[in-house]
């Protein structure tokens, strides 16, 4: 279906309507659909009126070689209760399109907008086609509602044309999607109903919203309830409910919050198009059918029936059934009436065993997060079914439905019981061959149950037979069963999952997409659907997803927040990640919210120490330091280091924790030092590949002694192999199944074998002289890859995480009493004659231990996400500045050839700086480009981009961040340094810092350095043999009786590193009084004035001096009043 758009029929001007305000009369020759909804926005309270009619009735005219152009004049008029006109829109409208038009599909969308103030209002609506007679009219009132604050209200349903996904046009965009209006309010049958509605003034409350669709009768034949926490003031819900199985006719779909005491409702009537469907029950089923309510129902229910028509009492029951029982409706009833078979579901599926065929037909996970069956409902209708069959044991369809209901209870033996008594009854009956073709499913008899399904003319279950059976080409049966039915339920979403075990992610995505369309209220998929493009390198398009799906889905808050705040860290929205933090925050309560604020896991032993000194009132900013001075990028508002710590709480909450509040011991580790490099499990045994971790691994092999080995070896009890069959495990698919297989010696309790006393009573372990339980020669030299390398029991849970790069390369060991246990570090080995002859040894590399020396060694890990480190140099000087301020200069210098474009002239960079205050507020932010030229005879290696900015700042303790980005890489790098910037304003001799050049030459243009030009060496590093060149200022000179300064510059090179030789003066300025070297090379000028500042430089070579490390401290002696100051840099020589 196409769709166009050109004009839009707007005026801001508001107007509302609540609910079934506005029947529309509609009449003339312009098939035109009409609908009004009211809002509430930023400048408060509007209506939209939304009008819909085909472009083919359009009189077309041909523009140039491929424009076709139409005209059309709305006119639209409101009228007050008195009649009076209070709102006139009208003007000609232009649709144009690229080619001619004949769909009748193809249709023209246009929307007004506009204010009148709240009441009743008459609207009659004229459209007329320019070019030929045909017009449309639409006469319809409209109650505009008073929205109050404080007061939770709902907006005006809103229904969408389900194709409009990949539509654009802003005029109707809402939520952030293009959401075309569906006027008629009709959908297709099968078909799901979108729509929109806003939720307003709910006051950061927690609050429900309940979605229902009534049938005619009143039934609620959907039902589905969201309770959401406490974080915002408004809601905005684009949704779609799944229809299928609901006959064509009239429903009302109506929506409930609750936040507080408050209540708030709006509903809609809409209509399911399709043939009639013929529903009919026989005499003898209507007495049934009322003995049935008489029974199950209540008296209004029954009177209810009593006066429904005849022919109206089978639609009457099946949706109050649906309502009531809906197992019942769907086993028995729909098959009564004849709606047909009943269909398989997910919990069928595991009711009949089939969970570990679909672990390996689809994956692990989906297998395991197959649905269990609603115990009550199934009980009741079990009961149902039995009163049935007490009123006709011979019920062919009571048969059936006690068959299906005991299959979906598990009990497959009883329900192929009474699905062959069906047989015996109705032979040729399809819903009785159906449910025999799930007892054949259930029973691994995959032929039959094809057999069966094609008996009862069920292809769809066919083809998933086929699937499940693993014959053949597995996916070309899946395909097959979608395309039987492409609206069903859940196939789609069990196509995306084996293509993305495959590796198709582009046919994933769009398999995990069409179960979206089908079902849009199947939130897996959505997450599922965000996932694979986010594998695909789609980030920012995953971040909508889940974003969304966090929104509209409470249940799956928790489960988006880890990947998308991983997602948000990639592309660098550390902004957005923020603010999903601090949303988040929001919902905890206040003990969640201190273990999730808690600094003691990343901090250091003096940070800690520190921070618990001080009184509550002083934590906040000393938290606040904490964190500013670990930000990677301290020149952007956001902070990816606290980012990366919360999504590190998010994933132990999520994987480590039990009840979502506390975690156990590798919580503990994985918020400091974040993902390990490598994981192995007792259920999940994995050997080190990765040279890094290989490494760590080797040296901590080495490092036991042959007895520890055959501890260890012993203790494991059990080594598993695999068949590496790898299965989507994790939510993000990060983590993979092993098909495992336990040795034939496997022991229940490793224990009784290998730490068996040994028949000799001795107690002590002598070296080299026995064996270890059932050890054998040689046993301990086994390669020892995959398993931990310290003792723990084979017979309960384990696992051990390595880091290469954390205090020279980590491994810690986990244990758990219980396969559902808290994890914690192992105890040490004790009772045994060998655990005794080790125990000293362990002792000293208990797991705790091991993490005791790290956190001493490195207090935290974090590795920047993104696409890589971007080093670059950095310096910083101060000098006097404007008034009582002071001018901070910070230098850059910016490797250029790793960062240069085949062919480009220019680079372009981001430089950042931010300055922070003692208490680390921020001063000063700034981040802006910084273009680079490159000469077209290349750069070479060591190049650097030079620039600088100064600032003009009061003195004082400051944070300086400085930060580098490379957009075209996606590379960034930032450092922090406290700074102290002094005082220049005070009376007295002052020197300034010592700035470090390349190159010092004359120019009288140099406005700030007395006509000086000063080319910074940020890196203040010099090639060996290159000059060595520093600028600084002297203030407060003191003048004689006749004004003449006249003071003395004392040089003094000291190596800290390195050695001195030859060194000579090459430029300086004033009178030179001597240079001697030796181990410290000391110079001397003397320089006479009239003005009490200076402007100095001085450029010497270092002749043959070593590279190494160098000091150059500057001391100015006043001869008039013998005041002395001093300023030392430090310098590089290089190779």
């Amino acid at each position: 279906m196409r769709f166009l758009i050109f004009s839009i029929f707007l005026a801001f001007f508001p107007l509302q309507m609540s609910a079934e305000e506005g029947r529309v009369s509609l009449e003339g020759s312009l098939a035109l659909g009409v609908d009004a909804c009211s809002f509430r926005g930023s400048e408060g309270p509007y209506e939209e009126v939304v009008i819909r009619f085909p472009a083919m009735q359009l009189a077309f005219e041909t523009q140039g070689d491929s424009l076709f152009v139409a005209r059309y004049v709305p006119r639209l008029e409101l009228f007050d209760e008195d009649g009076n006109s209070v709102k006139r829109i009208e003007g000609e409208r232009v649709f144009s399109s690229a080619e001619r038009i004949g769909d009748p599909e193809h249709f023209v969308y246009d929307i007004a907008r506009f204010q009148v103030p709240a009441g009743y209002y008459h609207a009659v609506l004229d459209v007329k086609a320019v070019g030929n007679d045909r017009r449309g009219r639409a006469v319809f009132s409209i109650e505009v509602p008073e929205y109050k604050t404080g007061q939770l209200a709902f907006s005006d349903l809103f229904f969408v044309d389900p194709s409009s996904q990949s539509f654009e046009a802003d005029s109707f965009l809402k939520a952030g999607q293009v959401l075309l209006p569906l006027p008629e309010r009709e959908v297709g049958n099968g078909a799901p109903l979108r729509f929109y509605v806003a939720l307003y003034e709910i006051g950061r409350l927690a609050h429900s919203v309940r979605f229902q669709v009534r049938d005619r009768f009143g039934h609620v034949v959907f039902d589905h309830r969201r309770e959401f926490p406490t974080y915002r003031e408004d809601a905005k819900f684009v949704e779609g409910i799944p229809l299928r199985g609901l006959l064509p006719g009239t429903y009302t779909l109506s929506v409930e919050a609750r936040a507080g005491e408050q209540v708030a409702r709006t509903q809609r009537e809409f209509r399911i198009l399709g043939s009639s469907v013929e529903l009919s029950l026989t005499a003898q089923q209507q007495v049934l059918m009322e003995k049935i309510l008489e029974r199950f129902s209540t008296s209004e229910a029954v009177q209810e029936y009593a006066q429904v028509d005849a022919g109206e009492r089978a639609v009457f029951m099946y949706g109050h059934y649906l309502e009531q029982v809906p197992l019942f409706a769907q086993a028995y009833i729909a098959p009564v009436v004849g709606l047909g078979n009943r269909e398989v579901g997910m919990a069928m599926l595991r009711a009949i065993g089939l969970e570990e065929t679909l672990m390996k037909r689809v994956d692990r996970t989906f297998g395991e997060r197959l649905p269990e069956a609603d115990t009550l409902a199934v009980r009741m209708a079990r009961d149902m079914v039995d009163f049935v069959l007490d009123e006709d044991p011979l019920d062919p369809y009571a048969l059936t439905a006690k068959a299906l209901i005991a299959l979906e209870s598990g009990a497959l033996a009883e329900g192929e019981v009474w699905v062959r008594r069906a047989l015996d009854v109705a032979p040729d009956l399809p819903e009785a061959r159906n449910a025999m073709g799930i007892v054949r499913m259930g029973r691994g008899d995959w032929n039959g149950a094809v057999e069966k399904f094609q008996e009862a003319a069920d292809w769809t279950n066919v083809e998933l037979a086929r699937f499940l059976s693993g014959k053949g080409e597995g996916l070309g049966y899946l395909k097959a069963a979608v395309a039987r039915d492409p609206i069903h339920h859940f196939l789609h979403y069990m196509m995306g999952r084996v293509l993305e075990r495959r590796g198709e992610l582009a046919e994933s995505s769009a398999a995990y997409r069409r179960q979206i369309v089908v079902d849009p209220l199947y939130a897996r998929a959505r997450f599922d659907f965000g996932r694979v493009l986010f594998k695909q390198g789609h980030i920012d398009s995953a971040t909508v997803i889940w974003r969304e799906l966090m929104e509209a889905r409470p249940d799956f808050r928790g489960l988006c927040m880890h990947p998308l705040l991983e997602a948000y860290l990639n592309i660098g929205e550390t902004g957005k990640a923020h603010a999903l933090i601090a949303e988040e925050l929001r919902t905890l309560s206040d003990e969640a919210r201190a273990r999730v604020e808690d600094i003691s896991l990343v901090a250091d032993p003096e940070e800690l120490a520190a921070y618990q000194r001080l009184v509550p009132e002083e934590r906040a900013q000393f938290v606040r330091a904490f964190w500013q001075k670990r930000d990677p990028t301290p020149a952007t508002p956001g902070n990816e280091r606290l980012v990366e710590h919360y999504r590190r709480v998010v994933y132990v909450l999520q994987n480590f924790s039990k009840d979502g509040r506390k975690w156990d011991r590798r919580g503990d580790v994985y918020i400091r030092y974040g993902e390990p490099a490598h994981v192995s499990k007792r259920s999940d045994i994995r050997f080190e590949t990765d040279a890094e971790v290989v490494r760590v691994k080797e040296r901590l092999i080495a490092m036991l002694s042959p007895e520890a080995k055959q501890e260890i070896i012993a203790r494991i009890g059990r080594l598993r192999t695999s068949t590496r069959d790898v299965e989507i495990e994790s939510e993000l698919a990060e983590t993979v199944a092993i098909s495992d297989f336990e040795s034939i010696d496997f022991e229940m309790n490793p224990n009784r074998v290998f730490f068996a006393r040994q028949s000799d009573d001795v107690n002590t372990y002598v070296r080299g002289k026995e064996l270890f339980g059932r050890d054998r020669p040689g046993m301990s030299e086994r390669p020892m890859r995959g398993i931990p390398l310290y003792p723990v029991n084979g017979s309960e849970p384990w696992e051990y995480w390595i880091y290469p790069d954390v205090a020279g390369g980590i491994e810690v060991v986990f244990t758990a009493l219980t396969p559902k246990g808290d994890f914690d570090f192992p105890d040490v080995s004790q009772g045994r004659k060998i655990a005794r002859f080790n125990q000293r040894f362990w002792e000293d590399t208990r797991p705790e231990v091991v993490i005791s020396r790290a956190v001493n060694a490195q207090p935290d890990r974090y590795v920047p996400v993104g696409k890589g480190v971007l080093d670059f140099h950095y310096a910083s000087a101060d000098f006097r500045g404007a008034g009582d301020k002071s001018r901070l200069e910070v230098y850059y210098g910016v490797p250029v050839l790793d960062a240069i474009d085949d062919g480009g002239q220019e680079v372009v960079f981001e430089r950042g700086i931010a300055l922070f205050d003692s208490s680390w507020t921020p001063v000063y932010r700034k981040l802006e480009p910084m273009p680079v030229s490159v000469d077209e005879g290349g750069v070479e290696a060591g190049t650097l981009a030079i620039d600088e900015l100064a600032l003009q700042v009061l003195p004082g303790r400051y944070y300086l961040g400085l930060q580098i980005n490379h957009p075209a890489s996606g590379r960034r790098g930032g450092y922090t340094q406290e700074l102290v910037v002094e005082d220049y304003a005070v009376a007295g001799l002052k020197i300034s810092d010592i700035e470090l050049a390349g190159r010092v030459q004359v120019d009288s243009s140099a406005t700030d350095k007395g006509g000086v030009e000063v080319i910074s060496l940020p890196s203040r590093t010099y090639k060996a043999g290159q000059p060595v060149v520093i600028y600084y200022e002297v203030y407060g000179l003191k003048g004689d009786d006749f004004g003449n300064t006249k003071y003395r510059v004392d040089y003094r090179i000291t190596p800290r590193e390195g050695k001195l030789s030859g060194v000579q003066v090459l430029r300086a300025l004033g009178r030179l009084l001597g240079i001697e070297e030796k181990a410290v090379v000391t110079i001397s000028y003397e320089r006479t004035g009239t003005v009490s500042d200076e402007h100095n430089y001085l450029e010497i070579d270092p002749g043959e001096s070593k590279p190494g490390r160098y000091e150059i401290a500057v001391a100015i002696t006043d001869l008039n009043t013998g005041q002395t100051a001093e300023k030392t840099v430090i310098f590089f020589i290089g190779e």
